[in-house]
Protein backbone atom coordinates (compact mmCIF):
# COMPACT_ATOMS: atom_id res chain seq x y z
CA UNK A 1 0.00 0.00 0.00
CA UNK A 2 2.91 2.37 0.52
CA UNK A 3 3.73 2.08 -3.18
CA UNK A 4 0.09 2.89 -4.02
CA UNK A 5 -0.12 6.07 -1.95
CA UNK A 6 3.33 7.26 -2.96
CA UNK A 7 2.52 6.86 -6.66
CA UNK A 8 -0.83 8.64 -6.37
CA UNK A 9 0.74 11.46 -4.37
CA UNK A 10 3.43 11.93 -6.99
CA UNK A 11 0.80 12.47 -9.71
CA UNK A 12 -1.04 15.04 -7.60
CA UNK A 13 2.12 17.06 -6.93
CA UNK A 14 3.44 16.83 -10.50
CA UNK A 15 0.19 17.13 -12.41
CA UNK A 16 0.75 20.60 -13.90
CA UNK A 17 2.45 20.55 -17.32
CA UNK A 18 5.05 23.11 -18.37
CA UNK A 19 4.02 26.05 -20.52
CA UNK A 20 2.56 24.88 -23.84
CA UNK A 21 4.95 25.37 -26.71
CA UNK A 22 8.08 25.80 -24.59
CA UNK A 23 10.89 23.75 -26.11
CA UNK A 24 12.78 21.22 -24.02
CA UNK A 25 16.32 22.52 -23.52
CA UNK A 26 17.62 20.03 -20.96
CA UNK A 27 18.02 16.30 -21.68
CA UNK A 28 15.99 16.87 -24.85
CA UNK A 29 16.96 13.49 -26.32
CA UNK A 30 15.60 11.69 -23.25
CA UNK A 31 12.24 13.39 -22.78
CA UNK A 32 10.13 11.34 -25.18
CA UNK A 33 11.06 7.68 -24.65
CA UNK A 34 12.92 5.94 -21.84
CA UNK A 35 14.58 3.21 -23.99
CA UNK A 36 14.36 1.19 -20.78
CA UNK A 37 12.18 -1.79 -19.73
CA UNK A 38 8.50 -1.02 -20.33
CA UNK A 39 9.22 1.97 -22.58
CA UNK A 40 6.64 1.40 -25.33
CA UNK A 41 6.44 -2.37 -24.84
CA UNK A 42 5.24 -4.71 -22.12
CA UNK A 43 7.33 -6.63 -19.61
CA UNK A 44 5.78 -9.26 -17.34
CA UNK A 45 6.89 -9.82 -13.74
CA UNK A 46 8.79 -12.87 -15.03
CA UNK A 47 10.74 -10.78 -17.56
CA UNK A 48 8.93 -11.73 -20.79
CA UNK A 49 8.53 -8.95 -23.38
CA UNK A 50 5.52 -8.41 -25.64
CA UNK A 51 2.16 -6.86 -24.84
CA UNK A 52 1.43 -8.49 -21.50
CA UNK A 53 2.84 -6.84 -18.38
CA UNK A 54 3.58 -3.24 -17.41
CA UNK A 55 3.82 -0.63 -20.19
CA UNK A 56 4.94 2.98 -19.80
CA UNK A 57 6.57 5.52 -22.13
CA UNK A 58 9.34 7.56 -20.54
CA UNK A 59 9.84 5.89 -17.17
CA UNK A 60 11.29 2.41 -16.58
CA UNK A 61 9.44 -0.43 -14.89
CA UNK A 62 11.26 -2.75 -12.50
CA UNK A 63 10.29 -5.90 -14.42
CA UNK A 64 13.39 -6.62 -16.50
CA UNK A 65 13.66 -8.71 -19.70
CA UNK A 66 15.59 -11.94 -19.15
CA UNK A 67 17.57 -14.27 -21.42
CA UNK A 68 16.20 -14.67 -24.95
CA UNK A 69 14.00 -11.54 -25.02
CA UNK A 70 14.58 -8.90 -27.70
CA UNK A 71 13.02 -5.56 -28.66
CA UNK A 72 13.46 -3.26 -31.68
CA UNK A 73 11.37 -0.19 -32.42
CA UNK A 74 11.06 3.45 -33.40
CA UNK A 75 9.07 6.32 -31.89
CA UNK A 76 8.45 9.75 -33.42
CA UNK A 77 7.36 12.72 -31.32
CA UNK A 78 6.38 16.24 -32.32
CA UNK A 79 8.18 19.16 -30.68
CA UNK A 80 5.20 21.34 -31.61
CA UNK A 81 2.11 21.21 -29.37
CA UNK A 82 -0.98 19.47 -30.77
CA UNK A 83 0.64 18.69 -34.15
CA UNK A 84 1.57 15.20 -35.30
CA UNK A 85 4.87 14.82 -37.14
CA UNK A 86 6.28 11.45 -38.15
CA UNK A 87 9.85 11.15 -39.35
CA UNK A 88 13.45 10.67 -38.29
CA UNK A 89 14.87 14.21 -38.32
CA UNK A 90 13.87 17.87 -38.38
CA UNK A 91 13.27 20.81 -36.07
CA UNK A 92 9.70 19.68 -35.41
CA UNK A 93 10.56 15.99 -34.78
CA UNK A 94 12.27 14.13 -31.96
CA UNK A 95 12.76 10.51 -33.00
CA UNK A 96 14.11 7.62 -30.93
CA UNK A 97 15.15 4.16 -32.07
CA UNK A 98 15.73 1.17 -29.81
CA UNK A 99 17.49 -2.16 -30.13
CA UNK A 100 17.64 -4.11 -26.87
CA UNK A 101 18.16 -7.56 -25.40
CA UNK A 102 17.58 -9.34 -22.12
CA UNK A 103 19.95 -11.62 -20.25
CA UNK A 104 19.90 -13.57 -17.01
CA UNK A 105 17.18 -15.60 -15.32
CA UNK A 106 13.43 -14.82 -15.06
CA UNK A 107 12.73 -12.29 -12.27
CA UNK A 108 16.46 -11.45 -12.21
CA UNK A 109 16.85 -10.09 -15.71
CA UNK A 110 19.61 -7.90 -17.12
CA UNK A 111 18.58 -5.43 -19.85
CA UNK A 112 21.01 -3.78 -22.28
CA UNK A 113 19.87 -1.24 -24.88
CA UNK A 114 21.21 0.81 -27.75
CA UNK A 115 19.14 4.02 -27.83
CA UNK A 116 19.49 5.67 -31.25
CA UNK A 117 18.83 9.42 -31.19
CA UNK A 118 19.32 10.42 -34.86
CA UNK A 119 19.71 9.07 -38.40
CA UNK A 120 23.48 9.27 -37.86
CA UNK A 121 23.24 6.97 -34.87
CA UNK A 122 24.40 9.14 -31.96
CA UNK A 123 23.61 6.35 -29.53
CA UNK A 124 23.18 6.28 -25.79
CA UNK A 125 23.67 2.95 -24.05
CA UNK A 126 21.35 1.99 -21.20
CA UNK A 127 21.18 -0.94 -18.78
CA UNK A 128 19.00 -2.26 -15.96
CA UNK A 129 19.35 -5.12 -13.45
CA UNK A 130 16.42 -6.60 -11.49
CA UNK A 131 17.25 -7.37 -7.86
CA UNK A 132 13.96 -8.64 -6.37
CA UNK A 133 10.77 -10.22 -7.72
CA UNK A 134 7.10 -9.15 -7.50
CA UNK A 135 4.95 -11.52 -5.43
CA UNK A 136 1.86 -9.23 -5.09
CA UNK A 137 2.79 -8.52 -1.45
CA UNK A 138 6.06 -6.78 -2.30
CA UNK A 139 7.02 -5.03 -5.55
CA UNK A 140 9.94 -5.91 -7.78
CA UNK A 141 12.97 -3.63 -7.52
CA UNK A 142 15.64 -2.80 -10.09
CA UNK A 143 18.52 -0.40 -10.58
CA UNK A 144 19.76 1.05 -13.84
CA UNK A 145 21.82 3.57 -15.73
CA UNK A 146 21.03 5.77 -18.74
CA UNK A 147 23.80 6.75 -21.19
CA UNK A 148 26.43 4.90 -19.18
CA UNK A 149 29.26 6.06 -21.47
CA UNK A 150 28.21 9.73 -21.31
CA UNK A 151 27.87 10.12 -25.09
CA UNK A 152 24.93 12.54 -25.26
CA UNK A 153 24.70 16.25 -24.34
CA UNK A 154 22.57 17.70 -21.58
CA UNK A 155 21.70 21.11 -23.09
CA UNK A 156 20.56 21.97 -26.61
CA UNK A 157 22.51 25.24 -26.66
CA UNK A 158 25.78 23.68 -25.42
CA UNK A 159 26.19 20.69 -27.72
CA UNK A 160 29.61 19.13 -27.24
CA UNK A 161 30.39 21.15 -24.11
CA UNK A 162 27.31 21.02 -21.92
CA UNK A 163 27.98 17.95 -19.80
CA UNK A 164 26.89 14.38 -20.41
CA UNK A 165 23.59 12.67 -19.64
CA UNK A 166 24.79 9.72 -17.54
CA UNK A 167 21.99 9.08 -15.03
CA UNK A 168 21.38 6.47 -12.33
CA UNK A 169 18.08 5.32 -10.87
CA UNK A 170 16.25 2.79 -8.74
CA UNK A 171 12.67 1.71 -9.44
CA UNK A 172 9.96 -0.48 -7.91
CA UNK A 173 6.95 -1.96 -9.75
CA UNK A 174 4.05 -3.87 -8.22
CA UNK A 175 0.47 -4.93 -8.87
CA UNK A 176 -2.66 -3.63 -7.16
CA UNK A 177 -5.85 -5.69 -7.41
CA UNK A 178 -6.79 -9.31 -7.93
CA UNK A 179 -5.18 -11.95 -10.15
CA UNK A 180 -7.63 -11.10 -12.96
CA UNK A 181 -8.22 -7.37 -12.49
CA UNK A 182 -5.30 -5.16 -11.47
CA UNK A 183 -3.10 -2.21 -12.38
CA UNK A 184 0.69 -1.94 -12.39
CA UNK A 185 2.17 0.81 -10.22
CA UNK A 186 5.72 2.08 -10.64
CA UNK A 187 7.70 4.44 -8.41
CA UNK A 188 11.37 5.36 -8.58
CA UNK A 189 14.04 7.98 -8.02
CA UNK A 190 16.83 9.06 -10.33
CA UNK A 191 19.35 11.79 -10.98
CA UNK A 192 20.28 13.46 -14.26
CA UNK A 193 17.60 12.91 -16.90
CA UNK A 194 15.14 12.10 -14.07
CA UNK A 195 15.71 15.63 -12.72
CA UNK A 196 17.05 14.37 -9.35
CA UNK A 197 13.45 13.57 -8.57
CA UNK A 198 10.86 10.92 -7.92
CA UNK A 199 9.18 9.47 -11.00
CA UNK A 200 6.25 7.12 -11.32
CA UNK A 201 3.62 5.55 -13.52
CA UNK A 202 0.34 3.66 -13.68
CA UNK A 203 -0.35 0.99 -16.33
CA UNK A 204 -3.86 -0.44 -16.72
CA UNK A 205 -4.56 -3.47 -18.95
CA UNK A 206 -7.93 -2.18 -20.20
CA UNK A 207 -8.56 -5.18 -22.47
CA UNK A 208 -6.65 -8.07 -23.99
CA UNK A 209 -5.35 -5.76 -26.77
CA UNK A 210 -5.32 -2.31 -25.13
CA UNK A 211 -3.31 -0.82 -22.25
CA UNK A 212 -3.76 2.71 -20.88
CA UNK A 213 -0.89 4.38 -19.03
CA UNK A 214 0.02 7.64 -17.30
CA UNK A 215 3.28 8.79 -15.74
CA UNK A 216 5.46 11.53 -14.32
CA UNK A 217 9.04 11.28 -15.62
CA UNK A 218 10.73 13.79 -13.31
CA UNK A 219 10.03 16.68 -15.68
CA UNK A 220 6.62 16.14 -17.28
CA UNK A 221 3.32 14.29 -17.04
CA UNK A 222 2.74 11.97 -20.01
CA UNK A 223 -0.14 9.68 -20.95
CA UNK A 224 -1.09 7.31 -23.72
CA UNK A 225 -2.31 3.95 -24.95
CA UNK A 226 -0.64 0.85 -26.33
CA UNK A 227 -2.29 -1.56 -28.75
CA UNK A 228 -1.35 -5.07 -29.88
CA UNK A 229 -2.61 -7.17 -32.80
CA UNK A 230 -2.16 -10.20 -30.52
CA UNK A 231 -4.04 -10.78 -27.30
CA UNK A 232 -1.96 -10.32 -24.17
CA UNK A 233 -2.88 -13.94 -23.40
CA UNK A 234 -1.33 -15.17 -26.67
CA UNK A 235 2.07 -16.66 -25.86
CA UNK A 236 3.40 -16.45 -29.41
CA UNK A 237 7.04 -15.52 -29.71
CA UNK A 238 6.63 -12.48 -31.98
CA UNK A 239 4.49 -9.42 -31.37
CA UNK A 240 4.06 -5.86 -32.63
CA UNK A 241 3.11 -3.16 -30.11
CA UNK A 242 1.79 0.24 -31.28
CA UNK A 243 1.91 3.30 -29.04
CA UNK A 244 0.08 6.63 -29.15
CA UNK A 245 0.84 9.19 -26.44
CA UNK A 246 1.14 12.83 -25.46
CA UNK A 247 4.34 14.07 -23.82
CA UNK A 248 3.92 16.93 -21.35
CA UNK A 249 0.21 16.42 -22.14
CA UNK A 250 0.50 18.35 -25.42
CA UNK A 251 3.18 16.87 -27.72
CA UNK A 252 1.88 13.91 -29.77
CA UNK A 253 4.03 10.81 -30.10
CA UNK A 254 3.51 7.59 -32.06
CA UNK A 255 5.65 4.49 -32.20
CA UNK A 256 5.88 0.81 -33.02
CA UNK A 257 8.11 -1.97 -31.81
CA UNK A 258 8.72 -5.61 -32.60
CA UNK A 259 9.25 -7.96 -29.67
CA UNK A 260 10.51 -11.51 -29.46
CA UNK A 261 10.16 -13.71 -26.38
CA UNK A 262 10.96 -17.40 -25.93
CA UNK A 263 8.22 -19.84 -25.02
CA UNK A 264 8.59 -20.70 -21.36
Amino acid sequence: MRLVWATLGLFVVAGVPMAWGEEFREYWEFRYLSALPGGGFGVTPQGRVGFDGAIQLNVPVAYTPCQGNYVAGYWSASTEPREIHVGSEGAEINGTGLVAAGFGKPERGIFVANMVTSRRGESAYNAQVQLTSDNFDKPAFAIGVVDWSGRRDRYTNLIGRGGDCRSFYGVATGRLGSDRNFVYLTLGFGNGRFNNSLFGGVSWPASDRLTVFGEYDGFNVNAGVAYSHRSRFDRGRWNVVLTGAVVDMNRPEVGACLTYAPEY
